[in-house]
């Protein structure tokens, strides 16, 4: 069966955008006191785990404590405010992916349509975009609020395709985390990976099955080419 040709490119942004300088270790801390405020132990969190880790396994402790679905997600809901003030100082401080820009600007010249996937919120995932001046390259952007289960569950991805109405095997996705390969795979769509540091402490087994992967100091060129491929 001939693969078919991409019409649009979903990027992650944090490391493939942007470089986003947050504070990670302060992030996790303030997920961890919340965490640790309502009863979930020491020896269960640290913050060597994402934020997500530690709130999926706290998840499982809470349900086994009895709380109720809703009381959990009120928990979780104060955890992300106090995470996105931190991610919201941060995209006020971003700056570009040196090159990037080319390469946005030759999809968009491509008529591919282009949408950011990414596990920072809505908000602060435009006040990003909007500080580095790239914002109009994007249809649509859609943060870790706006679905309810993020990357890299399948929702995610499949969310942005229906809203750009396309299929997953007619996307692109480019980013720099295994999260964002792993979402492609799970809907069967195509990928290149960025391979920057931040990439040596993602899940390489995952990384190393995009499609393509190139070193972040070969874009513009080499990440343009690739996208041509995809073209045909």
């Amino acid at each position: 069966m001939k693969i078919k040709p991409i019409k649009a490119i979903i990027w992650d942004l944090d490391g493939t955008i942007i470089h986003f300088k947050i504070d990670f270790i302060r992030a996790r801390r303030a997920a961890i006191k919340i965490l640790k405020k309502y009863g979930i132990s020491k020896s269960n969190l640290t913050i060597k785990k994402s934020i997500f880790e530690n709130v999926s396994t706290s998840r499982d402790i809470f349900k086994s404590m009895g709380y109720n679905t809703q009381k959990i997600e009120k928990i979780i809901k104060k955890i992300n405010g106090e995470v996105s003030k931190i991610e919201l100082k941060a995209a006020k401080m971003a700056t570009m992916i040196n090159g990037i820009d080319q390469v946005l600007e030759f999809a968009s010249k491509e008529n591919l349509a282009q949408a950011i996937y990414t596990l920072n919120t809505n908000k602060n995932a435009k006040v990003s975009l909007e500080k580095v001046k790239l914002a109009h390259y994007f249809n649509f952007i859609v943060g870790r609020d706006n679905v309810k289960n993020p990357k890299p569950h399948p929702d995610h991805l499949l969310y942005i395709c229906e809203n750009l109405k396309v299929s997953p095997s007619e996307i692109l996705v480019i980013g720099d985390n295994s999260r964002d390969i792993e979402g492609a795979l799970n809907i069967g769509a195509r990928s290149v990976a960025i391979q920057t540091k931040i990439s040596r402490m993602t899940n390489l087994e995952i990384f190393q099955k995009a499609d393509k992967v190139i070193k972040e100091d070969e874009i513009p060129s080499k990440l343009i080419d690739a996208i041509k491929k995809f073209m045909i």
